[in-house]
Parts: structure tokens; C-alpha cells; sequence
């Protein structure tokens, strides 16, 4: 389970630098044209989601309009990515905060109980001589 984890873990993140790598690439291809960085003014910012909707009905899409989406997936994307990493932290902080606290209180719980100490003493005399 934890090697597939792992794997799973390695292919998103490799799919998240793929993925800006190629926006970063597209958008430069972009901006050499003849307009430059103005490019990025004339795309359908306002209307991009309804050219979008041609896709379905195998219409004419705006390029401009791929490349918004394509923006704000990444965009999303990264978010999602930056969320799970936060939580993935928290979680093994916890986990050690667990198990310290759990050791703590069975030593409480040993130390509390007069018969279950004598036990293990007399447990780890055995051990001992064995």
C-alpha cells in the first residue's frame, strides 16, 4: 500500500510540473507572435466559458478560450495540490502527537495500577534471566 502511494504520489506531482511546464511553454509560443504579451488582452476573457460550450456540438473553439480554461484548471489544480500537502503534513504531525500522548497514558495507567506493575516486573525478570 505505501509503494503505491508513493507511486501515486510521484505521478501527480509530475503531472503538476508537466502541466505548468507546458502552460509556461504555450503561453510563450503565444506572446512571440506579432502582438506580444498583448495577446493576452484580446482573449474572450468574458465569454469564454460560452465558446467553450461549441465543444460539445463539435464547433469552432477559440483558442483563446482553451487557454483560459486551461488557466483556471491549473490554477484549481494547484490549489488542490497545495490542500493536500498541508494535510498530509498535519496528519503525521498528529500521528506522532498520538502516539506520545498514548505512550503517556498507558505509563500512567501501569504506574496507577499496583498489580499490573508487579506483573510486568515480574515479567521483566523473566526476560532477563531467560
Amino acid at each position: 500500500m505505501k509503494l503505491w502511494r508513493m507511486f501515486s504520489s510521484s505521478l501527480a506531482n509530475s503531472f503538476f510540473v508537466l502541466n505548468w511546464i507546458g502552460f509556461v511553454w504555450v503561453s510563450s509560443v503565444m506572446a512571440s507572435g506579432k502582438e506580444g504579451l498583448s495577446v493576452f488582452l484580446t482573449l474572450p476573457w468574458g465569454s469564454f466559458l460560452t465558446e467553450l460550450s461549441n465543444i460539445s456540438t463539435q464547433g469552432h473553439v477559440d483558442s483563446g478560450s482553451v487557454w483560459i480554461a486551461w488557466l483556471i484548471l491549473s490554477f484549481a489544480y494547484s490549489w488542490a495540490m497545495l490542500g493536500r500537502q498541508r494535510s498530509l503534513h498535519k496528519e503525521s504531525t498528529h500521528t506522532h502527537l498520538d502516539v506520545a500522548s498514548l505512550v503517556k497514558n498507558k505509563k500512567r495507567e501501569i504506574e496507577s495500577d499496583p498489580e499490573l506493575k508487579q506483573s510486568l516486573n515480574k515479567l521483566n525478570q523473566l526476560l532477563k534471566n531467560s
